[in-house]
C-alpha cells in the first residue's frame, strides 16, 4: 500500500498545482505550473486553452518522474468554478477560455433583474445569478460572439478541459454544473426550461453528460500518457468543482462544520438537505448524491488584501511573518481603526481603513485588516447558515492561507467564539479531489469513509469568551460602516 498512489490536478486562477498523495492523505510530491491569464483593460480575463494544457502537462512529467516506481491508482482533477471555456470536438478552444472573475455578463444579469426575470431563473437554478456564472457567461457569448458559438462542440468547466485531454472524453459532474447555475436543482437535471427563457435552447447540446464525483469519468490516453508521463488507463474521477473539493478536503463530512476558505476568496460552506425560506445563495450545489447540498456564500475579500497591503502599501519592507508578530504584539481590547477588505472588489465597494486615529500604527492596521477579513467571512457564514436552516456550527474549519497563520485562526476563533480547526493538508481542494479518486479506484467504499481516512487537523484555536462582547461591538460597528459607504459609493457611481 505504501507504493500506492492518486495523482491530483488543481486548477486556480493564477497556476496549476499537481500533487501526489498517498491512501492516508499525506502528500508526496508537488509541481506548479504557472499559467499566464490575460487580464484585458476592460475587466475581461482570459485564458488560452492550449498554454493552459501545456503547463499541466508539464507539471505532470515532473511530477510522474519524481514519483517513478510508485503505483498510480487513479487521477482526481479540481478547479475554479463557474466561467467558461468552448472547445471544438478535438479539445481545442474555439476561443480564449473566460475565468470566473471575468464579470462581461455583469449587464446581462442586471437586465434580467430589472425585468424580474432573475428571480425566475433563480428559483429553479437554486443560484443567485452573477456576472461570472457560467450561465451568465454562455448567455452572453451566444449573444454576442455567434460564430464562436457555431464552430463550438462542448462548454466545459476549467477542470473538465483537463480531464478532457486527459481521456478525450467530455463529461462533468454534479456539484460543478449545478454550482454554475446550469441545473434544475430539485430534478438533478439540466434546466431546460432555463436554457430556453435565455434562448440557448439551440446550444443545450454543448453541455457534456454529468457523471458522479466518485464515479470512473474516462481514462488516461495514449496521446495524454505520452504528454503527462501517466500510465495510459489509469481511470479519471469526476471529481468536483473546487469549493466542493475544499470541502471535502477539510473532512467537513456528515458533520455539523462550517468550512471557511479563507485565501483568494472567502468561501464559507456547510452541508446540508435543500435551502430552506426563501433566500438563494451564491452556491447551491448538489453534493455527494441523495438529497445533500453544499450551501455556500462568499466573495473575494479575504486573505489576498493581506498580500495587496505588504506588496504594495508596504512595498515588501514587511514580510507575512513580521505581519503576524506585529499583530500579536497589537492589543486586542484597545481602540483602532477599521479595514473593509475590498481591495479586489466586489464593486462599487473599494478596500479602505476608517476611523484611522493619531494612536493607530502599523500593528493595529495590521490587525484591523486581519479582522475585516475575518468580519466579512462570518457575515458570508451567517448567510449561509441561515439560507441552510441550520444553527450555526460549534466547529469552524478554516483552510487557505489565513489557516496557515495561528494568530490569524485565533482572530476568526474569537470574532466567531467557535472553536476553529486548522486543517492538515497544504492544498485542501488537491485533496479533495484526491479523494473522489480514491472511491473512483475502489480504494475505498465511499467518500465519507476515504474522508475519514485522509483528512485531518493541524491545530485546533478555542476562542477567548472575555473578548466575545469587545468583538460582537467591533463587528456590528463594522458591519454598519460597510453598509454606509456601500451606499454612498452607490449614490457617487449609479
Amino acid at each position: 500500500m505504501s507504493g500506492e498512489i492518486l495523482i491530483s490536478i488543481d486548477a486556480g486562477g493564477t497556476a496549476v498545482k499537481v500533487v501526489a498523495y498517498d491512501l492516508m492523505g499525506a502528500e508526496i510530491a508537488i509541481e506548479t505550473a504557472d499559467v499566464p491569464t490575460d487580464h484585458h483593460p476592460d475587466g475581461r480575463v482570459e485564458r488560452d486553452v492550449d498554454t493552459f494544457w501545456a503547463g499541466t502537462a508539464s507539471a505532470l512529467r515532473r511530477l510522474t518522474a519524481h514519483c517513478a516506481g510508485r503505483e498510480i491508482l487513479a487521477v482526481g482533477c479540481t478547479g475554479f468554478g463557474n466561467g467558461i471555456f468552448l472547445l471544438d470536438a478535438e479539445g481545442r478552444g474555439t476561443r480564449p477560455g473566460i475565468v470566473s472573475v471575468d464579470h462581461r455578463a455583469q449587464p446581462l444579469v442586471e437586465e434580467l433583474a430589472a425585468s424580474g426575470r432573475a428571480t425566475e431563473i433563480s428559483a429553479q437554478t437554486g443560484h443567485r445569478l452573477w456576472g461570472g456564472q457560467t450561465l451568465m457567461q454562455l448567455a452572453y457569448l451566444a449573444r454576442t460572439e455567434p460564430e464562436v458559438m457555431a464552430r463550438t462542440r462542448w462548454a466545459l468547466a476549467c477542470k473538465d478541459v483537463i480531464r478532457f485531454r486527459l481521456t478525450g472524453e467530455a463529461l462533468t459532474d454534479p456539484t460543478e454544473a449545478s454550482g454554475g447555475g446550469l441545473m434544475d436543482v430539485a430534478a438533478g437535471t439540466y434546466a431546460q426550461s432555463v436554457f430556453e427563457a435565455l434562448g440557448l435552447a439551440p446550444h443545450a447540446h454543448l453541455l457534456p453528460p454529468i457523471v458522479a464525483s466518485d464515479g470512473v469519468a474516462g481514462r488516461v490516453s495514449r496521446r495524454a500518457s505520452e504528454e503527462t508521463g501517466l500510465p495510459e488507463g489509469t481511470p479519471v474521477a469526476g471529481s468536483m468543482m473546487d469549493v466542493a473539493a475544499s470541502s471535502l478536503g477539510a473532512g467537513a463530512v456528515d458533520a455539523p462544520i462550517l468550512t471557511m476558505i479563507s485565501g483568494t476568496w472567502s468561501i464559507n460552506s456547510l452541508e446540508s438537505g435543500p435551502p430552506k425560506g426563501t433566500a438563494t445563495p451564491i452556491l447551491n450545489m448538489l453534493y455527494r448524491g441523495g438529497d445533500r447540498r453544499l450551501i455556500a456564500e462568499g466573495s473575494p475579500c479575504s486573505a489576498a488584501n493581506l498580500g495587496w497591503f505588504l506588496d504594495h502599501a508596504m512595498a515588501g519592507r514587511v514580510s507575512v511573518a513580521e505581519a503576524n508578530t506585529l499583530v500579536a504584539n497589537s492589543p486586542v481590547e484597545t481602540r483602532r481603526c477599521q479595514f473593509l477588505p475590498y481591495v479586489f472588489g466586489p464593486d462599487p465597494r473599494h478596500g479602505t481603513f476608517v476611523d484611522l486615529g493619531a494612536s493607530d500604527d502599523l500593528g493595529t492596521m495590521l490587525r484591523a485588516i486581519f479582522e475585516g477579513v475575518v468580519f466579512q467571512a462570518r457575515r458570508h457564514a451567517e448567510d449561509a447558515v441561515a439560507v441552510a436552516g441550520l444553527p450555526f456550527p460549534e466547529t469552524i474549519r478554516l483552510a487557505g492561507g489565513a489557516s496557515k497563520s495561528p494568530v490569524w485562526a485565533q482572530v476568526f476563533a474569537d470574532v466567531c467564539q467557535r472553536n476553529v480547526e486548522a486543517v492538515r493538508a497544504s492544498e485542501v481542494g488537491a485533496l479533495g479531489a484526491a479523494i473522489c479518486a480514491a472511491v473512483a479506484c475502489g480504494a475505498y467504499a465511499d467518500l465519507a469513509e476515504a474522508t475519514a481516512q485522509m483528512t485531518g487537523v493541524a491545530r485546533t484555536h478555542r476562542p477567548d469568551p472575555a473578548l466575545g462582547s469587545f468583538y460582537e461591538k467591533r463587528f456590528h460597528s463594522f458591519c454598519r460602516l460597510d453598509h454606509g459607504l456601500a451606499a454612498l459609493l452607490e449614490e457617487e457611481n449609479p
